[in-house]
């Protein structure tokens, strides 16, 4: 079976079985792009199936040429939570989660995978609103070191911040995009001769983010410093084509709603390695981020220092 012909038969199947009347897919847009498969998925207001009831919540689907045997990129398309997940994070693992399948047996009928996803979310909606309601800090997103992203996909999330700086290492300078979404700094390598495309090579929560400017030549450059809970310190230093000032403000604000929202505590004592605590344990037994994760890829020996 062609990829064009498996495609038709998951449409097909989950249109048949889960119509308009089950309102829980009410919408589905097939998009053939390349050898891609898109679907949009609609969870209605109003429904069992939806407990944010005041509005429409879609989800997209999107297998590549590869699948099944590469994994479904799900994303949120409306913003309903916050953290927002509408930010082109991929959402598939924690949103299978809750069904308990064999990924062997899921390769032989393609169709139950896209089924898991379905039938998963509504349980994953759910989650997220019980989590709110107790004010614990959960981040559901996954984003891939070394994945090359289409830019665009990112400017559809109105929590996101985008920044094309320049990286400078060894007074050599580098362009780069930096992207800010609720919880994580998000920095990427353009793709050469593509102006939309560009490689993961660094994320990091962006409480552990520290940064100071400083005056060079009448340019302002800015050094970024991150330190884990253990001990593991990177430093990067940027220009900002755009103001940077946009950016500290950008991010002081993130920061703000953050740890107000989940009551989350910033030590602010030399020793950052206990830099981030909680006022009630109670409310947040785990702040759940990955701190932050750099690319193999990434040249270790030209990081301003």
């Amino acid at each position: 079976m062609d990829q064009k012909e498996l495609f038709s038969q998951i449409v097909k199947k989950i249109t048949s079985k889960y119509s308009i009347k089950s309102k829980i897919i009410p919408t589905f847009r097939y998009i053939e792009n390349g050898k891609s498969l898109y679907l949009l998925i609609k969870y209605k207001r109003k429904t069992e199936y939806n407990v944010f009831q005041s509005i429409d919540l879609y989800f997209s689907i999107v297998l590549d040429e590869k699948f099944p045997d590469s994994l479904p990129y799900v994303r949120a398309l409306s913003s309903f939570s916050f953290p927002s997940l509408n930010d082109n994070s991929n959402l598939y693992q924690n949103i299978t989660i809750f069904k308990d399948s064999n990924i062997a047996s899921k390769k032989n009928d393609p169709f139950v995978i896209i089924e898991d996803i379905v039938l998963g979310i509504p349980l994953f909606i759910e989650n997220i609103k019980l989590n709110e309601e107790k004010k614990k800090f959960y981040y559901y997103g996954e984003y891939s070191l070394d994945e090359i992203y289409d830019i665009n996909d990112f400017f559809s999330g109105k929590n996101l911040e985008f920044y094309r700086v320049n990286q400078i290492i060894k007074k050599n300078s580098f362009k780069k995009y930096i992207i800010l979404n609720d919880v994580y700094f998000l920095l990427f390598d353009p793709v050469p001769d593509s102006n939309n495309y560009a490689k993961l090579i660094f994320i990091s929560d962006i409480l552990l983010l520290k940064d100071n400017s400083i005056e060079d030549n009448n340019e302002k450059t800015v050094k970024f410093e991150w330190k884990n809970d253990k001990n593991e310190v990177i430093k990067m230093c940027f220009k900002f084509e755009q103001k940077y000032d946009d950016f500290i403000k950008g991010k002081i604000a993130k920061i703000s709603k953050l740890i107000n929202t989940y009551n989350i505590k910033i030590n602010n004592s030399s020793d950052s390695s206990n830099a981030l605590n909680t006022i009630n344990n109670n409310l947040n037994i785990n702040y759940n981020t990955k701190g932050f994760q750099i690319s193999k890829s990434f040249q270790y020996d030209l990081i301003e220092a």
